[in-house]
């Protein structure tokens, strides 16, 4: 754990220290080669993140989705796991558990089980697939439920791409990972 631990540290450190131009610019090009994908053409239900901080942004592709009639879904903190709920242009969004907006959920918009494509942040992903987040293994246990229904691609900068990062039990891959220079398939 003392290893991913100092990974996370230093790659959220790099991470920081990207101005706003660089934030925006690299993640405009990562959400056009999400846009463009074989994944997202397909889909129906895009489970989606708000991006905080340094993050990838997906405001591009939550607002195409939505043009484009698909369900969009935010992830929402419940106990130890997230549910996804159906969000629309005008949903309220509410500061989280983490300082993340999330959506408020009503049972009625819960579509955690219909997912056919999710969008998954971290701070560090190696190109086996594997990634590391913040730590608390949400999206892990999320996938390990929904790992054989559902297409999985994880975002991020090429500065978070390492050839192999420490994992443990658990730990969920993804099955594509987009930067802003390059579409890895797992």
């Amino acid at each position: 754990m003392h290893l991913k631990e100092a990974a996370r540290r230093t790659i959220l450190q790099k991470r920081d220290s990207l101005s706003d131009f660089d934030i925006n610019t690299k993640s405009e090009s990562i959400q056009k080669r999400i846009i463009y994908s074989a994944e997202y053409k397909n889909s129906n239900v895009v489970g989606a993140y708000y991006p905080v901080g340094s993050e990838v942004r997906t405001q591009k592709i939550l607002a195409i989705a939505m043009k484009s009639s698909r369900v969009v879904a935010l992830p929402r903190t419940e106990g130890d796991n997230i549910r996804f709920y159906r969000i629309s242009s005008n949903t309220d969004l509410v500061i989280g558990k983490f300082g993340i907006k999330e959506p408020r959920g009503s049972p009625s918009s819960c579509v955690s089980e219909t997912i056919d494509l999710l969008l998954v942040p971290g701070i560090l992903f190696d190109i086996q697939g594997y990634r590391i987040g913040y730590g608390y293994g949400y999206y892990d246990r999320f996938i390990a439920i929904r790992r054989n229904s559902i297409a999985i691609i994880g975002l991020a900068y090429e500065l978070q791409l390492r050839e192999k990062i420490p994992r443990c039990d658990g730990d969920q891959k993804v099955d594509v990972l987009v930067t802003e220079k390059r579409t890895i398939h797992i």
